[in-house]
């Protein structure tokens, strides 16, 4: 993407070789492309992204040493050149000529302090459990987990411990498996063969440790959280909290799928949490690009022209998830029988018009893990209505369930920005009521839903996983994941098979462990799956280049994107 020139377009000679008077030419308008999203980021930092808000803006704010195309292949990015060594020795070329945002070059180094804010002690995202394959991690983790324990026993005091952490991050710093032999190489060794660990280091983006390197115990709290300072394609110049986000084009960014920078000059981000009102706004030219909800697709094929449709699946289901520790939802017969009770293939015919698939495990239809022969659970009340019977859930006189006297009450938490959970709470409530069990919906914004599903006092709740191009789910479903808090699920024969699944580079072989897995996740209706939905995204007949969607998004190729003059509004 690109960004506004600022005035510096000024053209030389600029007057006629007919004519000795001068004549002034009027600048170039700058372009600009404006996307609606119902939701804000939240932190601009690649190493802390957790949503798809923020990730979607660093990722024009900072490049990886790869750049991925549609079908998912790397290409040089910050990386010229790659070697890979046995499987477990990672040699990476630098460019050289790279600078930050700042004017600062990029070297070796910065890739490597990156990588380094996910090993340190005060590291506050949920990634530090995807390098445990790097020279070194294993034992830095289980030094990290000593300390700990010193201070829940009383042999040291959270000073000490802190110290006693420190200390072990420094030796892995010297040691470790994360080096720079020069400026512009980055070697990364591996205890042993790990299938995730290409992705994982060429997929964050790069930040500046001229930078970051003072505030690394608080990243979060650091100004650049918020004032992001990276080498990618568009600059920040402007975020108003929960209203826009404005990127401007770096001239010196080339490092694309085709080489070359991005002929958009500025990339406005509109926060519209209200989905109509978006689309509405896509129908008046207002915006460029927005998602198109699926009751709005055939309104949009018919009777707006100035708008093409691209739709694509993606890396993303949606699920209902249980607080596990919860007295109802440790069982699993409640859990089973809730999704027996609902019509999954309906739910997708009336929220989604039919653009979706029912999801049944934790996996995408488009992603090469896929298995397709679970044993689904299907939909039937009465079998639901056997289950909850069987785990003391009777019938009572008002066509509610009790058991010791107290009612099912199903407490349901979804965020308000999103207009489809909305409606698929309702979904639920309706068809739980059938048989027996009231729901109750609780809408509260994106940060308290977050803090919300991530502590105790939750329920059940209605969220998406938008997956990673390679399948590993450690972070999601294995005890010590970054986001087990939310999961809360701790079980052996999860973590041996997400284990195995990372220990080969076999593909045939990591396929057949993902489907077991897969099945076993399903088994246990951790979740109850829900659908898989394709992506309908709008995009208004002003930008020009875009070729289709696939599992990485629209943007995929947004380096060869135009835009002809700037709708009404935007400026």
């Amino acid at each position: 993407m690109a960004a506004l020139l600022c005035g510096l377009l000024l053209l030389t000679g600029c007057g006629s070789v007919l004519s000795r008077t001068k004549t002034a030419e009027t600048p170039p308008v700058p372009s600009t492309l404006v996307y609606t999203t119902p939701g804000d980021a939240s932190v601009l930092l690649p190493t802390l992204t957790v949503d798809t808000a923020s990730s979607f803006v660093t990722d024009f704010i900072y490049d990886g040493l790869a750049v991925y195309d549609d079908q998912l292949n790397p290409h040089p990015a910050l990386a010229e050149s790659w070697e890979v060594e046995d499987d477990r020795i990672y040699t990476f070329k630098i460019r050289q000529g790279v600078t930050f945002h700042d004017g600062a070059p990029l070297t070796a180094d910065d890739v490597r302090f990156t990588f380094l804010t996910i090993a340190h002690p005060d590291y506050q995202g949920v990634r530090f459990g995807d390098f445990t394959a790097v020279k070194g991690w294993g034992e830095l983790a289980r030094a990290y987990a000593a300390a700990d324990a010193a201070v829940e026993e009383g042999r040291l005091t959270e000073a000490e411990s802190r110290q006693q952490k420190l200390e072990a991050y420094e030796h892995f710093v010297q040691t470790g498996g994360l080096q720079v032999p020069d400026p512009y190489t980055f070697r990364v060794e591996a205890e042993y063969p790990f299938a995730p660990l290409f992705t994982r280091l060429t997929g964050y983006g790069i930040m500046p440790r001229h930078l970051l390197e003072p505030h690394i115990s608080d990243l979060a709290g650091s100004p650049y959280a918020t004032r992001p300072v990276g080498t990618g394609a568009m600059r920040l110049v402007e975020w108003k909290k929960n209203e826009r986000i404005v990127l401007e084009r770096n001239p010196d960014w080339h490092y694309s799928l085709t080489g070359r920078g991005g002929q958009i000059d500025r990339l406005i981000i509109q926060v519209v949490p209200d989905q109509k009102a978006a689309v509405a706004a896509l129908e008046r030219g207002e915006t460029d690009v927005a998602d198109i909800p699926p009751e709005m697709v055939a309104h949009f094929r018919a009777n707006v022209p100035d708008v093409t449709l691209h739709e694509y699946a993606t890396f993303a289901y949606t699920f209902l998830g249980y607080n596990l520790s919860h007295p109802i939802y440790s069982d699993i017969r409640v859990r089973r029988a809730i999704t027996h009770a609902l019509d999954r293939k309906a739910m997708i015919d009336q929220l989604l018009a039919g653009h979706g698939q029912v999801a049944h495990s934790h996996a995408s239809p488009a992603r090469w893990d896929y298995n397709p022969d679970l044993q689904a659970v299907s939909y039937d009340p009465a079998a639901a209505a056997q289950l909850l019977d069987q785990a003391g859930w009777l019938l009572g006189p008002d066509g509610l369930r009790y058991r010791d006297g107290q009612p099912f009450v199903m407490n349901l938490a979804v965020n308000v920005e999103s207009q489809l959970r909305g409606q698929t709470a309702l979904f639920i409530q309706e068809a739980l009521r059938a048989v027996g069990i009231q729901v109750e919906i609780h809408a509260m914004g994106w940060d308290d839903f977050l803090a919300h599903i991530s502590s105790d006092a939750k329920e059940t709740y209605l969220l998406g996983w938008s997956l990673g191009f390679d399948p590993d789910p450690h972070s999601i479903f294995h005890s010590e994941g970054g986001f087990h808090p939310i999961t809360g699920y701790s079980d052996p024969d999860c973590d041996r098979l997400i284990e195995e699944g990372r220990a080969t580079t076999d593909q045939a072989r990591r396929k057949q462990i993902y489907g077991r897995l897969q099945a076993h996740l399903a088994e246990q209706q951790v979740y109850t799956w829900l659908f898989a939905q394709d992506s309908v995204v709008g995009v208004s007949n002003r930008v020009q280049g875009v070729r289709h969607g696939s599992p990485r998004g629209l943007f995929w190729n947004w380096e060869e994107w135009s835009v002809n003059p700037a709708p009404k509004g935007a400026e």
